[in-house]
């Protein structure tokens, strides 16, 4: 993503998770102030109460029976009227509670799924992207983990049942593939000379995958065989490292480490297969469905919302070419024919709506006065 399109995702999805998130913040300590005064008030009336008490008590032993009988009869009116008053009194802070906890729980949603939206477009500079797939059941589960320059890694599941490649069981013959891989010798009935024995790569399912940047490492099961066969390249490159493996009930084969199978291998063709396979299970992490997991610097972020920790990191990262984009923006551009819909008074605007201190630390960096 070019840091024009980076900027106006932080001004916008990532700025709205940082307000999201500050407002269930406010609201979290609101909560905290009325249990507070709930706790306050339930022993200012425990506290009053015991003083009548006291004074009740002094009328036990008074010699005339009519105000023992008074003493008595008001200590069980009060009794009871303490118990209305607490009763009242925690109904209705729950109320306000139960409020407070509704919106808060309706803004950190938002915040995360303003986060998601943030994240999902890639808008830092990736050091790596690693696509995993599994197959559970005839159904595939998919997830991606990637890693920016400065530090920030997240970790998303993927909508694998929505692709092409993975809304079935996947054999490489639906990529176009036919591989055979020799996996053992036999004698030939007539000539008795040794001959390769192959698998049909191409008709085994792929059970399990990872995949980045070409290279890939993938498991493949021969259904009710028990058969599996292991692909490992270091990319698609000619003089790429490949590796096979097969496995079954009574044997493993390390293919490629054994010269006289390794020469029976067509390797262009596997690598052929690993990369458009690599790169097809690439594509997947356009379709990011939720974010699973956030670290800043290895602090983990999302479980506490810290969504100024994020800004403040990628301001860290692209804080330069965010500046330089803002210096490239025309005097008096407006809407669409500014880049991205970037103008100064856009930028200005969402940076108000930010508040406090780290929108004026902002407005420094992108040297965009508030006013």
């Amino acid at each position: 993503m070019d840091a024009a399109a980076s900027l106006k995702q932080t001004l916008t999805n990532l700025l709205d998770a940082v307000r999201f998130a500050d407002h269930a913040d406010e609201l979290s300590q609101n909560v905290k102030e009325e249990e507070d005064a709930l706790k306050m008030n339930l022993t200012k009336l425990d506290d009053h109460s015991e003083v009548l008490v006291l004074q009740l008590d002094s009328m036990k032993n008074d010699p005339e029976a009519v105000l023992v009988e008074l003493s008595s009869q008001v200590r069980g009116f009060l009794e009871t009227a303490k118990e209305q008053a607490e009763v009242k009194l925690q109904k209705k802070v729950a109320k306000r509670l139960e409020e407070y906890k509704g919106t808060i729980t309706s803004e950190r949603d938002k915040a995360k799924k303003s986060l998601e939206a943030f994240l999902a477009s890639d808008p830092l500079p990736l050091v790596e992207n690693v696509v995993e797939a599994k197959l559970t059941e005839g159904i595939y589960e998919a997830w991606s983990r990637s890693a920016c320059e400065g530090g920030m890694r997240y970790d998303f599941t993927l909508a694998a049942q929505n692709s092409q490649l993975l809304h079935q069981p996947l054999e490489l013959s639906s990529l176009g593939h036919e591989l055979k891989v020799p996996v053992r010798f036999s004698r030939a009935v007539l000539s008795k000379s040794r001959v390769p024995g192959y698998e049909r790569l191409d008709q085994y399912v792929l059970a399990g995958a990872e995949a980045t940047a070409g290279r890939i490492h993938a498991t493949f099961e021969k259904a009710g065989s028990g058969a599996r066969m292991k692909l490992v390249t270091s990319g698609d490159k000619e003089d790429g490292f490949v590796g096979l493996e097969y496995v079954d009930q009574t044997m493993t084969v390390n293919v490629t480490n054994d010269p006289s199978l390794a020469s029976y291998i067509d390797l262009a063709a596997v690598k052929k297969a690993a990369g458009d396979l690599a790169a097809r299970l690439n594509e997947l992490s356009r379709n990011k469905v939720a974010l699973l997991r956030l670290s800043v610097d290895g602090e983990q972020v999302l479980e506490q919302m810290n969504m100024r920790r994020v800004l403040q990191k990628v301001m860290e990262v692209m804080g330069p070419a965010y500046k330089g984009v803002v210096k490239s923006i025309p005097a008096g551009a407006q809407g669409k024919g500014a880049e991205n819909g970037l103008t100064t008074e856009f930028i200005r605007t969402r940076l108000r709506l930010l508040g406090g201190e780290m929108s004026k630390a902002m407005s420094e960096s992108l040297e965009v006065p508030l006013k």
